[in-house]
């Protein structure tokens, strides 16, 4: 922004509006309304505009000038560039569109001679009238403009027309010595302005004393018209600069130089070929559109002048109510300033509430992650307490083992016999190493997890979870199907990983008590799928499943599908937060067993390679 011009009255009125001092009187008061009003319509007049802008409008000017310049510049000679290369394409296409025009147009005529010629054997060429016939015959189904029979000197003997035209001594042409060297014969004949035609001869012999010659004329005017109906300039010449052929008539039997206004002319482009099949050279000149280069030039310019006018039209007319604004700011500034310093004293009062009700709510979601952390625990812990009945029979029988173990090995110690004593031990050892593998598995269980990711064996966790429900499946003759291969790598916490195994594993457990005495398989089923980003374990029952009803709250806290008395709802709802933490998804589904089907999906280890179905066989 360019700085505003302020007037010279705003200083003074700013000293009126902060002079306060009471006692004033109200002249006073409406001198400084007077003035106020001659300082706005001061800013108002013309005068005061243009002493402001001019500076505004003279940059507005050399930037349009410049803006055209450069627009000339580039835009010009650039797009001259572009559209020289495009009519020199277009050139070079048109060319080679019109050459096979003329080919495919001659091609059809040149065998013909050949072929005719071993036909025309029996025919007897002394006889005018069937000559005649016969060539005629030959013209109307070629299409050929006229068949001739030429002697073995050049002199026409018979033509397939009646109006015969006086053709030119073809003694000397290619017709004729082409033949007689046992080759085709092509030659381009110019009669007059309106017909050019073009020649392919053969040998017509008879015996071995006669000879004759087959030609068969082409008409060009075809050819002609194509190239007339061209937008592009075109002519082929022979060796001799004579224009054979072009898309003006009034080039056709002049010379190049004669006509060939383009060479110097920058306003068109040349492609050029040889056809040496008939020894001639073609040109193709397209013209160069300028006035659309041009006209482009000047929208540019115009589009871009227009936007800097309008550019600094509203800047201007901006800054003009910049400077209007100005005055009427400082009329209320005193006012303001009190009002301000009111207000600064209440918002600072509300800003301390504001800072200490912020720091409680923080102080009160650090507080909500911990109970979180710790209720997830917990839940851990209180799992392993309605295990604990269960898993003192598991601690008691190998402590009972042992109790016997050792009571005989020391009567057999009395009795002198030291063999039975070392098997003794060894089960003893045995037993003690059972008992040291739950304890650990307890301990690992309950620990609090980390919070450093690291490769877990998923495997090794679903044998840790079932060992941990293990007390719960002895009451019950639930059998527990695991499919899960024994190289499975998943990304996560090992803890956590086993924790979602045995809660979804007692909630299936439950799940199928809930039916007991319905009959039916009592079944749970482990399985997994992978790829190469993630593995989806599959944990089915065989329980009564979930209702329809129930399943998107299923996994919200304190909803649950057990009996009163038998849970608090927090099982489902720590799994989901557990494997949302691992980058996860946890569903739900109807399984083919009968009753749920929990998906739980995690990272897979990188480095590992999956097959889509890791599945045990």
């Amino acid at each position: 922004m360019f700085p505003c011009a302020m007037p010279k009255d705003i200083k003074t009125l700013r000293l009126i509006m902060v002079d306060g001092a009471p006692g004033r009187s109200a002249i006073v008061v409406r001198k400084k309304k007077i003035m106020a009003t001659d300082a706005i319509r001061q800013i108002d007049s013309r005068q005061q505009y243009w002493q402001r802008n001019k500076g505004l409008w003279v940059i507005a000017f050399c930037l349009c000038v410049l803006t055209i310049l450069s627009l000339h510049q580039v835009l010009y000679q650039r797009g001259f560039q572009r559209i020289l290369n495009s009519a020199a394409e277009q050139a070079r296409q048109e060319l080679v569109l019109q050459i096979e025009i003329l080919e495919s147009h001659l091609e059809k005529y040149r065998l013909l001679p050949v072929l005719m010629a071993r036909h025309g054997e029996k025919i007897d060429i002394q006889r005018t009238d069937v000559s005649t016939t016969w060539l005629k015959q030959l013209a109307y189904v070629t299409g050929a403009h006229d068949v001739l029979i030429l002697s073995d000197g050049g002199d026409l003997l018979h033509s397939a027309r009646h109006d015969v035209r006086h053709y030119p001594q073809l003694s000397a042409t290619n017709l004729v010595i082409a033949p007689k060297e046992a080759r085709l014969g092509r030659q381009y004949l110019y009669l007059d302005a309106e017909t050019q035609l073009y020649g392919f001869s053969s040998t017509l012999t008879r015996n071995t004393t006669e000879r004759y010659i087959l030609v068969f004329m082409v008409d060009l005017a075809q050819v002609f018209e194509s190239w007339s109906l061209s937008g592009t300039a075109i002519l082929a010449f022979d060796d001799g600069g004579a224009i054979a052929l072009a898309s003006e008539r009034n080039w056709i039997g002049r010379t190049r130089t004669d006509v060939d206004r383009f060479g110097q002319n920058p306003d068109y482009v040349m492609a050029a070929t040889d056809l040496e099949t008939m020894g001639w050279h073609i040109l193709a000149y397209q013209p160069i559109e300028r006035i659309f280069l041009v006209r482009q030039m000047w929208y540019a310019s115009a589009l871009a002048v227009l936007s800097i006018v309008i550019f600094f039209t509203l800047f201007i007319r901006r800054r003009e109510l910049q400077v209007k604004a100005v005055l009427r700011d400082r009329l209320y500034a005193a006012e303001l300033e009190r009002q301000i310093n009111f207000r600064t004293a209440e918002l600072q009062s509300a800003n301390e509430n504001l800072t200490e009700e912020v720091s409680e709510r923080r102080r009160a979601e650090q507080q909500l992650k911990a109970t979180q952390k710790e209720l997830i625990h917990s839940a851990k812990l209180a799992t392993i307490g309605q295990m604990s009945t269960t898993l003192s029979h598991e601690y008691n029988q190998p402590l009972a083992a042992m109790r016997t173990y050792a009571d005989n090995a020391l009567q057999f110690i009395q009795r002198g016999r030291t063999e039975p004593v070392e098997e003794n031990l060894q089960r003893i050892i045995a037993q003690t190493d059972r008992l040291g593998d739950l304890s650990k598995t307890l301990m690992s269980f309950a620990r609090k997890p980390d919070d450093e990711f690291d490769q877990v064996n998923l495997s090794a966790c679903i044998s840790e979870a079932i060992m941990l429900i293990q007390p719960r499946l002895s009451k019950s003759d639930i059998q527990i199907d695991n499919q899960v291969a024994a190289n499975t790598l998943v990304t996560g916490r090992t803890v956590q990983v086993s924790q979602i195994l045995v809660n979804l594993l007692i909630n299936a457990i439950d799940a199928i008590r809930s039916r007991s005495g319905m009959g039916g398989e009592q079944r749970i089923r482990i399985r997994s799928q992978s790829d190469t980003k993630s593995v989806c374990i599959q944990i089915e029952d065989s329980g009564p499943g979930i209702e329809h009803d129930k399943l998107d709250t299923i996994f919200d806290p304190f909803v649950t599908t057990k009996g009163n008395g038998q849970g608090l709802g927090l099982g489902l709802s720590v799994v989901k937060d557990i494997v949302r933490d691992h980058h996860g998804q946890l569903t739900v589904t109807r399984s083919d067993l009968g009753g749920a089907n929990f998906q739980i999906t995690l990272p897979r280890w990188p480095g590992t390679q999956g097959d889509a179905n890791d599945t045990q066989s």
